[in-house]
């Protein structure tokens, strides 16, 4: 008998056997030192504000906006594999032993994220609110938040029809924002009356919907999707296999291919815009410039201002350099009648201008601000200055010193 527990932990060792030397690179190329500097940084500023919270400062909303994330995580890795829709079919009703290391394995380092956020967010909120909850309430409420958040997560995945996945989706964020919000606002006993009702009638409707015994497909994609997401992280700095991503349809985007002229030394330029329109880089450099814009526009009056917009544009930037890695491997791209010299081209083009883009976009925010107007522009200024230099240090510096051209 296939002992299931045995070989999700072979399967766990052998992802991290895999991934485990490039964090070498990792370390060498100065990233941690970077995010100990930030740390610092960081630290030194909150304490400092610690000590001269403003009367009237939105102590709820920021608490709101700043646990929201930790408490709506709810990933999961099951390390499945494609031949496993084969192989291990036959053993689908013995399938929870191998889910449950699963599930273990991905909760537990969210609760704990989510303690040490809330346990830094503590300092401030103790100070800030007028009547704040117990310590020990609310981190319970946030711990229970969060699974509930882990437990209709896996319940919507082994739902069969992906609309009614999707609704459900929505309805367990709705649900999570009131839930969260109304332990921020309201009196305790009315907020355990409250949750006590919501998360009653929503674990019941779980229940309704149709569901797969073991959703084989939806959970290799998603695994698949993952670990590609793990692999651009590691791209970063260094080469590491090719993943297949997944590619996302975003026909409302299709407009901005269509604007590229249809010649041979446009050839590129419009393969790596619809690649770039189409992948997950795409997605996370926009969800980096929401997050930098949300940030700037609580800072914008502040000196942390222009440092954190510089600061955002070099992990934006950061991120699209793995445009470069887009069909590197593949073959077709080996035999276009194209002189070579144009895809180098067409990623360096198609990565300046979307980092021009965003950076236009993330600088919008500071408009805001109670600041000198002449500061403002300086900064779109110095914004797109700092977008010339990074994209011209990186093509410079990675591909002309480094590589030669059937590497790239």
């Amino acid at each position: 008998m296939m002992d299931l527990q045995s070989l999700w932990r072979r399967r766990k060792s052998a992802f991290w056997q895999e991934v485990f030397p490039y964090f070498r690179y990792v370390g060498q190329s100065g990233f941690l030192l970077f995010l100990g500097f930030i740390f610092i940084g960081g630290a030194a500023g909150y304490v400092g504000f610690l000590g001269r919270i403003p009367a009237d400062f939105p102590i709820r909303t920021v608490s709101l906006i700043v646990l929201l994330p930790f408490v709506l995580w709810s990933s999961f890795r099951t390390f499945l594999q494609p031949a496993d829709l084969v192989y291990l079919l036959r053993v689908e009703p013995r399938m929870k032993e191998y889910f449950r290391k699963s599930i273990g394995y991905s909760v537990k380092p969210k609760l704990i994220l989510l303690s040490i956020v809330y346990g830094i967010l503590w300092l401030l909120y103790v100070r800030a609110d007028q009547d704040p909850k117990p310590f020990l309430l609310l981190w319970g409420v946030l711990l229970a938040l969060n699974i509930m958040n882990s437990y209709g997560s896996w319940q919507e995945r082994c739902m069969s029809r992906p609309g009614v996945r999707w609704s459900y989706r929505l309805t367990r964020w709705l649900i999570s924002i009131v839930l969260l919000a109304v332990w921020l606002w309201q009196p305790t006993w009315k907020a355990v009356i409250f949750s006590l009702i919501v998360i009653i009638t929503y674990v019941v409707a779980l229940r309704v919907p149709r569901k797969h015994a073991v959703p084989w497909e939806l959970l290799i994609a998603t695994e698949r999707d993952q670990r590609g997401r793990f692999m651009i992280f590691l791209n970063w700095f260094v080469d590491v296999p090719s993943m297949p991503q997944k590619v996302y349809k975003r026909t409302w985007l299709n407009v901005l291919g269509r604007r590229i002229r249809f010649q041979q030394d446009s050839a590129y330029d419009y393969l790596y815009l619809k690649t770039l329109l189409r992948s997950d880089v795409l997605g996370m450099v926009i969800r980096l410039t929401v997050l930098g814009m949300l940030i700037l526009y609580w800072v914008r009056s502040s000196n942390w201002a222009l440092p954190l917009y510089a600061f955002m544009l070099l992990i934006i930037g950061t991120q699209l350099t793995a445009i470069r890695r887009f069909h590197r491997y593949s073959f077709w791209a080996s035999i276009y009648p194209i002189p070579y010299h144009f895809r180098k081209k067409a990623v360096v083009k198609v990565a300046r201008r979307t980092h021009l883009a965003l950076a236009f976009i993330l600088w919008l925010p500071l408009l805001l601000t109670s600041g000198a107007w002449s500061m403002v522009f300086a900064a779109l200024v110095g914004g797109i200055a700092f977008v010339y230099f990074f994209q011209w240090a990186w093509s410079q510096k990675k591909w002309m010193e480094h590589e030669d051209d059937e590497d790239l």
